[in-house]
């Protein structure tokens, strides 16, 4: 006789598994039905039923990407084509349906970064290709619009960021300082990231002692405004840490490992998620106890 305190048999779960996942299944067919027929509130409707029963498939998701791309709801056919994404990473069309929904919002420069890291996972892919090449022009005509506004502290900005993608890092050095001499404040949040660029050109070329004099004087730009209560220099920026970052990685550069673990440590204050700077903290860590062994 079987009794209740007998432990299920070892294929009930992958049963009940199963069962879950052809409900799940048979909704997806639901919703496709009605994507064909484009009535997109019903398949919006039936492909949440499939996703609530499957949160882990992919598909799902990208399914109800398009239904809120055909019903016009651009926002909510990005945010399914991310989930899409990090469901499987490897999944191609998650990276087309997200950047196709954020072309139709305008937003031209994050869709084709979408399409690059899809095109890290199949670069020959012709959907990824195509929208790629719809939407670059439109992202040069948005961008040359957006600069021809900007003053000429911006516009050299610009110019610099444009050369250091390119590798060309003496050009990006010199635009980076015109910016700064064109900039009416030095400790200006524009002048600050000039000093954070131009300090990641000096790293390309190894010049440890330019990126540290240009990250310590970003890192005390930042400082005077905290100091006079200023809110928009938050003392957690992002800026910040790639300051401390440059200047830890300068530091370690010319071997003065307990100041650039000094650097490395207030980073992981202000985010202890920071890979580079936990991976840095461990290296250097290694590296001042190697040093106190032997004084």
């Amino acid at each position: 006789f079987f009794h209740l305190s007998q432990s299920p048999h070892p294929n009930t779960y992958s049963l009940s598994k199963g069962i879950i996942m052809s409900a799940a299944d048979a909704k997806k067919a639901e919703g496709n039905a009605h994507f064909k027929a484009k009535r997109y509130p019903e398949a919006i409707a039936a492909y949440t039923e499939a996703i609530e029963l499957d949160p882990s498939n992919h598909v799902f998701y990208s399914n109800r990407s398009a239904a809120h791309y055909g019903s016009g709801d651009y926002e909510s056919a990005v945010a399914d084509g991310r989930s899409c994404i990090r469901a499987n990473r490897d999944f191609v069309k998650g990276y087309f349906r997200t950047a196709l929904a954020l072309k139709a919002m305008g937003t031209y420069n994050e869709a084709l970064e979408v399409l690059r890291d899809g095109q890290r996972v199949d670069f020959n892919n012709r959907d990824l290709i195509n929208l790629l090449n719809e939407i670059r022009p439109l992202a040069d005509r948005e961008e040359a619009e957006r600069r021809s506004g900007l003053d000429d502290s911006e516009r050299l900005k610009a110019e610099g960021n444009d050369l250091f993608k390119g590798g060309q890092f003496d050009g990006a050095i010199a635009k980076y300082t015109q910016a700064l001499d064109a900039c009416a404040d030095r400790t200006s949040m524009l002048a600050i990231q000039c000093l954070n660029n131009r300090a990641a050109c000096y790293h390309q070329q190894y010049a440890f002692d330019a990126v540290i004099s240009d990250a310590t004087e970003a890192l005390y730009a930042l400082d005077s405004h905290v100091d006079a209560g200023e809110t928009d220099f938050d003392p957690q920026s992002k800026m910040r840490i790639k300051a401390l970052t440059r200047k830890g990685l300068a530091l370690e550069g010319i071997e003065r490992y307990r100041s650039a673990l000094d650097c490395f440590r207030e980073v992981l204050q202000i985010n202890p998620n920071v890979d580079v700077a936990n991976k840095a903290q461990h290296r250097l860590g290694q590296a001042v106890r190697r040093l106190r062994a032997g004084e």
